[in-house]
């Protein structure tokens, strides 16, 4: 028998995506101190840990939203349509879509155009 040929796909256990995002505490620690020295990666890293993995929303959302305001693209379009999805603040959604558009996230526009038809379906105006 060849000892060189891989184990076949199926012989792998299954990973789930929660322990795509699994971090230890070390790793935790390491891209905090990133992240708050101005590595938007390392934020959005902590945004998918606390969103997957940890199930801390308010965590996630701040690391989400510390990666968008460093202009990490993606962190830009997921806030912006978790704030749509929310529908509290559609004007906050928008202006994220469009950071994410700015920033070269293809998906951007397109939430970008849902936002504003809900805008308008809404009645919504920058006015009120």
């Amino acid at each position: 028998m060849d000892n060189d040929v891989p184990a076949s796909i199926s012989s792998f256990p299954p990973i789930s995506g929660a322990q795509s995002y699994a971090l230890t505490e070390e790793q935790r620690r390491a891209l905090a101190a990133k992240a708050e020295s101005g590595n938007a990666d390392a934020a959005f890293r902590l945004s998918l840990y606390y969103t997957f993995t940890f199930s801390d929303a308010d965590q996630a959302m701040h690391w989400l939203s510390m990666a968008a305001h460093r202009g990490h693209g993606t962190a830009q379009h997921n806030l912006a349509y978790d704030l749509y999805m929310d529908g509290a603040d559609l004007a906050k959604a928008a202006y994220w879509a469009a950071e994410a558009q700015k920033n070269g996230n293809d998906e951007a526009g397109w939430l970008l155009h849902e936002i504003q038809t809900a805008k308008v379906v809404s009645g919504w105006s920058p006015l009120t």
